[in-house]
């Protein structure tokens, strides 16, 4: 069945009552979202009918629909209507988007107020483009175009301004280079602009760039007149942003035909990316299908669609909390690739109130349980020379793994205190865990969640100057404290 026939199909759906309702507006989200070819009439019925059925759907639908379309190629229209519904309902389905600064001013002009702190954060090119006024959400479905839009990848980040070494003198032998996601050149250092910016690397450079390869030493002519006349060298590298390990674009180098390549060596590899660059794209690809799955599970545990045997509801429960556990362990690896990049932003040190904070939650957690948590903190004024990011995170994953096999009525304590160099902090073993070897502890296949965690914990640990210890009585993780 044609993608038109299928939206025609559940258009002419019965939906008399709320769960008629419900499993249309669903269909019609899942097949407006994918972004295939509609014909501008149907597209139009179908967000107009989306827009309407919205009106009843819980929030709680909403937000797991957000996530279970997450990453896909949805309209900025479909967005817009998510976005019109406030940041609970959106910011998962706002967070994955690639869009135009076009397509993100149509989702601005009908986001909720809360939405749009979430957008400023988003959309680098906002300033680029004049906001649209705010509408309501049954006003958002306007005809959709023949094709639904493409993603877009974000423009890249701010380049530095060139430095006193990077002056255009009259005759250049080397100039470095940076494009955006799409190849056009946009930062150029060491020569005129004007002959190179808006130059199309993915042109002249097709099959590397779409390999995501580095590349080095290829000829190309840039013109026959002007300071750059003639042919040159071109050597690049693949980027990707930071913070979420998309494909920035390429930065290099390109010398004249005649300039020694032992000249451009350097600054090739300063301009390679690191090896955790790929590390970091994987990350950002598993996270989209982890958001679906979690979506999708939470949907059948909540019967937000109908009624579930019992059976098929447990079975979504255990779904949903395994994808939470994988997706931690993403966020724990590309946490790590930032660590070894040197890419992560942020304070340089934390005080030791993260870890209360931390604890304190942990504590409540523990109770919800009916395990006693008790935390004895001799730690004062210690400085953790690490940022407040990676410390809440590690000591989090740590606490967390230490409370899973305890049971009701067991009592854990906590202590944290200065050991040499180091924050020191404790974490008496459960009953569960009493008399096994640390190879037992970190290969305990009964106890995955706390086994990956407690191996991620030992990871970063390591990579940051720490360490964890598993002694007799007893879990401790060292952090370095600053001088």
């Amino acid at each position: 069945m044609r993608y038109d026939d299928r939206l025609a199909t559940v258009l002419g759906q019965p939906a008399a009552d709320a769960r008629g309702r419900a499993v249309q507006w669903r269909q019609l989200v899942e097949l407006l979202a994918h972004g295939q070819e509609v014909s501008p009439d149907l597209g139009e019925r179908a967000l107009a009918r989306t827009a309407q059925l919205m009106r009843d759907v819980s929030p709680d639908l909403l937000a797991a629909t957000a996530r279970a379309i997450a990453g896909l190629q949805v309209p900025a229209e479909l967005m817009a209507l998510f976005a019109a519904r406030g940041a609970a309902a959106s910011a998962a389905l706002l967070a994955a988007a690639d869009l135009s600064p076009e397509d993100w001013a149509k989702v601005r002009g009908a986001a909720a107020e809360d939405v749009l702190p979430l957008l400023d954060a988003l959309e680098p090119a906002r300033h680029d483009v004049a906001p649209a006024s705010h509408a309501p959400a049954e006003e958002v479905a306007v005809a959709v175009p023949a094709r639904l839009p493409e993603p877009v990848s974000p423009p890249p980040e701010p380049r530095p301004e060139a430095s006193s070494r990077g002056l255009v003198t009259s005759s250049p032998s080397l100039f470095r280079w940076e494009t955006g996601p799409t190849g056009e050149i946009d930062w150029v250092d060491g020569a005129p602009r004007a002959a190179l910016v808006g130059r199309s690397v993915a042109e002249s450079f097709a099959e590397p760039f779409v390999a995501r390869l580095p590349f080095a030493d290829e000829p190309l002519v840039i013109g026959d007149e002007g300071a750059l006349a003639g042919e040159w060298r071109w050597s690049g590298a693949p980027a990707f942003f930071a913070d979420t390990g998309r494909f920035a674009g390429y930065r290099g180098i390109a010398r004249r035909e005649g300039v020694s390549a032992d000249v451009a060596t350097a600054a090739v590899e300063a301009a390679a990316p690191a090896a955790d660059d790929g590390l970091r794209e994987l990350m950002h690809e598993l996270r989209t299908p982890l958001n679906a799955i979690i979506g999708f599970g939470e949907i059948i545990e909540g019967q937000y669609l109908g009624p579930a045997h019992r059976a098929y509801r447990d079975r979504a429960s255990e779904i949903v909390r395994q994808a939470r556990n994988l997706s931690d362990a993403v966020d724990n690896l590309d946490l790590a690739a930032r660590l070894r990049s040197g890419r992560l932003q942020g304070e340089a040190s934390s005080g030791a109130d993260v870890i209360r904070k931390v604890l304190r939650e942990v504590t409540e957690v523990a109770g919800e349980r009916q395990v006693t948590a008790v935390t004895e903190d001799r730690s004062s004024a210690a400085r953790i020379a690490l940022p407040p990011m990676l410390v809440e995170r590690v000591v989090r994953q740590f606490a967390m793994a230490m409370i899973e096999p305890a049971v009701a009525g067991e009592r854990l304590g906590i202590v944290v205190d200065k050991m040499g160099s180091s924050l020191a902090i404790g974490i008496e073993r459960a009953t569960a865990l009493r008399g096994l070897s640390e190879q037992q502890i970190l290969a305990d296949r009964g106890r995955a969640g706390m086994r990956f965690a407690l191996r991620l914990v030992q990871g970063l640990a390591t990579m940051t100057g720490g360490r964890l210890d598993i002694a007799s009585d007893r879990l401790v993780l060292l952090l370095p404290l600053s001088d």
